[in-house]
């Protein structure tokens, strides 16, 4: 059976080049012009514009902003072979190189990252991080034109000629550094210097020393010197702080299991990989505390707890500029085998076509009304006890799920597929998203789903094809949904039932083997073949519908952060306009950039149709 997936699948965790290009001006001026029109020159280096970290920047948290902000140009690995890096007027530093940086103190490349270099198309990233992220980012592009080996080495060779004086941390505060002055960890000290600066420094002061090393010994010994100040992306990114976090185990059903003695655990994460996990008893008045934790921003915890075999878990906690308490909650309910008190919040098929098949992806949000989690009830054919349910059409093909697999956490059982894992009290506390292909012979086909419980909300949205008909049985239609160029016809309902089927027939369809009229042209006028199998990235959007925090650990940066800042101000409807006007500036861009033949047609209509899924569902969002 052909597949109808694409053959070359990208992870949800990608990061794509369009980020770096939200506030670059016309690429068509670039050739012509010095500076894009409007566009005043960058500021020169001042060093009294540059703020020290607060805390040594951290290389790792660094890593996913500089792939989405930086490696388009840069390169992923700092060699200034980015996918935009051609249409730069000059080449973008290659941090790879060491004598790129080797006379460059990383003052000077914050300084660049944050006030750009408009006339060579670098964008100011002020306008989009905060000191901190952009310090933590410098210090990944750093980390590009080293390695672990290279620094430990070097500090192999500090430790024998220089910790005497120098100190074992760079203080100067070894047994013999009664006259060192200088602090290597001193922050604002060590960004205004070069790695140049400091040999020159070396050689000027006491130049017996290391008298007989080569010069990349020379160097190694001072790429672990700049380590006093920054942390490497080799080394764990948590650090301990001041930080302290108090909450309370709330058990919340009536007769369920006392709390006292139960275990909290707490788990920290820096760019979606856990870095530390600690452990605290609830007391008899059911809280539970945490000390000394790390209060770097790019940190996020989450505590949780286990009982009766449930785990549940605390909202994102994260310590703001200057904060140093957290306070939380864990929620804890009895088990339950009634299903009673389930229903679906709200449900969106998205529809979509190829030639010979439709491309569907259904999300639900369940909700369970009762004050008892849900842990499921046993039904033939299934070894463990059954959650929710979904159903899909008897003719779906290459189903998958998010955050699971049929056959494990996920079991199908006919047209009917189940989850296993427990579903909390509360509204939209589970999410589930399948997609799947349904083939079809001819022009025709029929889409026929229903739900396996009550809904207060039904979406179906199904993407025009030129000369294709639909008509919807069960829903109010809501009529054509343009985003961003891209038309939806819309149907909606409320209240649905259970046993309410929803029929669309589907008409003027693409016959297998045909060419997608929506798809790319080739620069030479005809299709290309990337173009002639068009496919939604479903995967890139079904992240922007969820809520759970296992999915947030997954999803990729910018809904992390997205999510974060929810949780941080709750005006989530302004958040969520930002965030399309952000998409809507990014997906013009992309299409600027295709247009003058800066992307090839498979680039460009892979990142367009991510940036438009998310939209999408933004616009779900929003409407509701």
């Amino acid at each position: 059976m052909r597949s109808f997936w694409p053959r070359r699948r990208f992870p949800v965790f990608a990061i794509f080049l369009v980020s770096t290009l939200f506030f670059l001006p016309g690429l068509l001026m670039a050739a012509e012009s010095p500076l894009p029109t409007g566009q005043q020159p960058s500021p020169p280096f001042d060093l009294a514009q540059v703020s020290a970290p607060v805390t040594p920047a951290n290389a790792r948290a660094g890593r996913a902003i500089y792939a989405e902000n930086c490696a388009p140009c840069h390169g992923e690995t700092g060699r200034s072979d980015g996918p935009t890096a051609a249409s730069l007027p000059s080449p973008a530093t290659a941090f790879a190189d060491p004598n790129a940086v080797w006379e460059r103190s990383p003052a000077e490349l914050f300084h660049t990252a944050k006030f750009g270099r408009i006339e060579k198309l670098m964008p100011p990233w002020s306008n989009q991080l905060t000191d901190g992220q952009i310090w933590n980012a410098v210090s990944y592009a750093w980390n590009l034109h080293t390695d672990q080996l290279a620094v430990e080495t070097g500090g192999l060779l500090y430790t024998g000629a220089c910790a005497e004086c120098h100190g074992e941390t760079g203080a100067g505060d070894g047994p013999n550094g009664a006259d060192v002055l200088t602090d290597f960890s001193d922050t604002r000290y060590a960004m205004a210097i070069s790695q140049a600066g400091w040999l020159a420094g070396w050689q000027a002061a006491h130049p017996e020393v290391g008298a007989d090393f080569s010069d990349e010994q020379q160097r190694n010994v001072l790429e672990f010197v700049r380590t006093f100040s920054y942390t490497p992306a080799w080394v764990s990114a948590y650090r301990p702080g001041s930080g302290a976090l108090n909450g309370r185990v709330v058990q919340g059903t009536a007769d369920g299991a006392p709390v006292e003695g139960v275990e909290v655990v707490l788990e920290g994460f820096v760019d979606f990989e856990p870095v530390v996990a600690f452990t605290a008893t609830v007391g008899t008045d059911g809280t539970f505390s945490f000390a000394n934790l790390g209060t770097d921003p790019s940190v996020v915890y989450f505590a949780s707890a286990t009982l009766e075999g449930i785990s549940y878990s605390s909202p994102i906690l994260m310590f703001g500029e200057g904060q140093s308490s957290l306070e939380t909650t864990v929620n804890v309910y009895a088990p339950s085998d009634d299903d009673s008190g389930i229903s679906i919040e709200r449900a969106h098929w998205i529809v979509d076509s190829q030639p010979g098949a439709l491309i569907v992806g259904q999300i639900y949000a369940y909700s369970n009304s009762s004050d008892r989690a849900f842990t499921g009830r046993k039904i033939e054919g299934v070894d463990m006890p059954v959650t929710v349910a979904l159903s899909v059409p008897p003719g779906a093909v290459e189903i998958s799920l998010e955050n699971g697999a049929l056959g494990e956490r996920f079991q199908q059982v006919g047209h009917i597929i189940y989850d296993t894992a427990p579903v909390v009290p509360g509204s939209e506390t589970r999410q589930v998203i399948v997609r799947y292909a349904l083939p079809y012979d001819g022009t025709t086909t029929e889409f026929v789903g229903s739900l396996t419980y009550p809904a207060k909300s039904l979406n179906l949205l199904v993407s025009e094809l030129p000369g294709m008909k639909v008509e919807v049985t069960g829903l109010t239609s809501m009529g054509p949904q343009d985003i961003q160029g891209e038309v939806y016809q819309m149907w909606q309902s409320e209240n649905v039932a259970p046993d309410q089927n929803v029929s669309a027939q589907l008409s003027g369809l693409l016959e297998a083997g045909e060419l997608d009229p929506r798809a790319a042209q080739s620069s030479d006028g005809t299709q290309s073949p990337v173009a002639s199998a068009r496919v939604p990235q479903l995967e890139g959007w079904m992240p922007w519908a969820l809520g759970g925090v296992l999915v947030l650990a997954l999803a990729g940066l910018s809904v992390w952060a997205w999510r974060a800042r929810l949780t941080q101000t709750g005006d989530e409807k302004a958040l969520i306009r930002h965030q399309r006007t952000e998409l809507l500036q990014r997906i013009a861009k992309l299409d600027d950039l295709h247009a003058v033949g800066e992307l090839t047609d498979a680039h460009w209509q892979q990142q367009r149709a991510r940036l438009k899924a998310e939209l999408l569902t933004i616009a779900l969002q929003l409407s509701e």
